[in-house]
């Protein structure tokens, strides 16, 4: 497994490719950047993109998705709150954030918690995190977690938005991803990248 990122100055969000290092097939997190950086770097890497996963609905986290989703044919990868949540602008607050509605979308692949979508010799698991909004999910795969807004370095996302409470964050993160092991690798839908282990020490709104 091989990943790569880009950074949106706009909205400061980290969008994520992940792809088998043999077929060259792979997945897009969070299509929130600009779709001519994404496309710009699926060519570099010469990756097909088969599925766009989602970690929550909000608008800075899937501004590219229909062009992309135009582009490459990929299946659009939800939770079940997820797909209802995606394409609600009330929930996604694309009018407030972007200027223009995002609507009408639904996942074409609904996962569960705990299940893993397989491609090739990729094994990503899906893993419910609900409090920042009630869709939000991680994916897991091999030792790399890929947190969408739900574990920041040191942070964590803010829940003062549609659907978002802390005490449900705060359990999510203490049962979903403190569980896992420390070494693991958690790469956030914003900010730098750190491990479970580090944030179970020194995270300023939920520790250990």
């Amino acid at each position: 497994m091989l990943f790569k990122s880009i950074f949106h100055n706009e909205t400061s969000e980290n969008t994520f490719l992940v792809y088998d290092e043999e077929t060259k097939n792979g997945v897009i997190i969070d299509p929130g950047c600009k779709i001519e950086k994404i496309e710009k770097l699926i060519e570099e890497n010469g990756v097909c993109v088969k599925y766009i996963l989602l970690t929550h609905c909000h608008y800075d986290h899937i501004e590219s998705l229909i062009p992309l989703k135009e582009k490459t044919g990929a299946k659009l990868v939800t939770g079940d709150k997820g797909s209802r949540n995606v394409g609600d602008i009330n929930k996604n607050l694309s009018t407030y954030g972007l200027g223009y509605p995002i609507s009408g979308i639904e996942a074409d692949v609904v996962i569960s918690d705990g299940e893993t979508l397989s491609l090739d010799s990729l094994n990503i698991k899906c893993i419910y995190t609900p409090g920042h909004t009630d869709c939000c999910v991680c994916y897991m795969c091999e030792n790399e977690l890929f947190a969408g807004d739900t574990l920041f370095l040191r942070s964590v996302g803010r829940w003062d938005l549609p659907t978002g409470d802390f005490p449900t964050l705060k359990k999510s993160i203490k049962e979903k991803l403190y569980t896992l092991p420390d070494e693991t690798a958690v790469h956030p839908g914003h900010g730098d990248s750190t491990t479970i282990g580090y944030e179970k020490k020194y995270n300023f709104c939920v520790k250990l």
